[in-house]
């Protein structure tokens, strides 16, 4: 293998550890639910904090992959993340859940920075599409985490156990990876121009690309975060049964992701934004409306079919807009908006649970599938004036 190889087989696997570290503790969600006697309204809440704790994190972590450089800030944030991995199960209370999820939202917002800004630099030495890939690892990482943490409650196994472990084997990967990724060095003087040639026009640009990741990404956090729950709830089903649910939707993305790059070099990145989006409305309109278990699960998978590609492709349209200088923050600004989605969406997906049912709040993931499809319509007119069509 090259070296080129070996760093991309290397962030395949950081991309495996964080989709697992998000999936472990969501699979874990009802039971927390359960113990604590937690309502929709907290649960959300919970799932807020995460979504902060995320979003605090990405500022500086950001900085630290400017002076560092990624491959070098990705090592640290794995080892964190691991540590942070074990706080839930030790939660006693909503008090104590809510600051340890806040920590785990800090390491998950950290090593998604720094993996994301690997992975690009990979693209760019690879001179081809593969981004997808390495977001088809990070789903192939929530089937595993899924899996594993269904199996672990169908053994009855105490979630500090499953939590624990799963955070010692993050580490002890994490650090066995590290001599692989790539070491890219920071050019001062060209991110000092960058600073000197912002553009306004573009700056808002940036952020409507980043509000249409935000909505894929709150589409994917419903088929992870509530997407049990809900089946849970719907068909009177078990803890593990709901589970399914969530390694449906997951499995479903990994596969697709794996196929994207090749999509998206034929066809382009909005044509895969695009009905992409559709698909997914199509998906979660079956799996919230049909009264059949298996054709909810077979929603699940449509849904995770159409989104799955939708959020790396925004990450990636939005890195290829203005001057080579300016990319890096772009993809920056999307990056930060698709946390705010990915995590603070289903938050705000409980609240109105709680208010109105969690099968008429789970439309809102139809809504925001149109509005993407619509919002890539203004995409692709807007980077004519920053750069060329893809």
């Amino acid at each position: 293998m090259t070296s080129l190889q070996k760093a991309r087989a290397a962030v395949f696997v950081y991309f495996l550890l964080c989709g697992s570290a998000v999936t472990i503790w969501a699979t874990h969600i009802p039971l927390v639910q359960k113990t604590l006697a937690l309502s929709h309204t907290q649960i959300g809440f919970i799932i807020l904090l995460m979504g902060a704790g995320a979003l605090a994190s990405m500022q500086v972590v950001g900085a630290m992959v400017d002076r560092f450089g990624s491959g070098r800030v990705l090592v640290w944030i794995s080892v964190a993340l691991g540590l942070a991995l074990g706080l839930p199960g030790l939660a006693i209370n909503y008090l104590t859940l809510a600051i340890a999820i806040f920590i785990l939202g800090l390491n998950i917002g950290g090593i998604d920075i720094a993996m994301n800004a690997q992975a690009l630099e990979l693209e760019r030495a690879y001179g081809r599409p593969i981004f997808s890939s390495f977001h088809a690892m990070w789903s192939i990482g929530g089937v595993l985490g899924s899996l594993s943490a269904g199996a672990a409650l169908s053994l009855k196994i105490a979630m500090p156990v499953t939590m624990g472990t799963w955070g010692l084997l993050t580490i002890a990967t994490g650090l066995a990876f590290s001599k692989k990724l790539l070491n890219v060095t920071i050019d001062a003087g060209a991110e000092s121009v960058a600073k000197s040639k912002g553009r306004p026009r573009e700056f808002y640009y940036v952020l409507f690309i980043g509000l249409v990741s935000a909505s894929a990404a709150i589409i994917e956090g419903i088929g992870i975060d509530w997407s049990a729950l809900f089946t849970i709830e719907k068909f009177n089903s078990s803890v593990a049964v709901g589970g399914i649910s969530i390694a449906t939707f997951t499995a479903a993305m990994a596969i697709v992701r794996f196929i994207a790059d090749k999509v998206v070099a034929r066809y382009g990145r909005i044509f895969v934004i695009r009905n992409g989006a559709l698909v997914a409305s199509v998906g979660i309109a079956l799996s919230i409306l049909t009264p059949n278990l298996p054709l909810s699960w077979i929603g699940w998978a449509i849904a995770g079919i159409g989104i799955s590609a939708v959020v790396p492709q925004c990450m990636a349209f939005a890195s290829d807009i203005g001057s080579l200088q300016n990319q890096g923050r772009n993809l920056a600004k999307v990056v930060g908006l698709t946390y705010a989605g990915v995590l603070g969406g289903p938050a705000v997906i409980g609240f109105i649970g709680n208010a109105i049912g969690l099968q008429g709040a789970l439309v809102s993931g139809i809504l925001l599938a149109l509005f993407i499809a619509i919002g890539s319509i203004l995409m692709q007119k807007g980077k004519a004036k920053y750069g060329k069509t893809i």
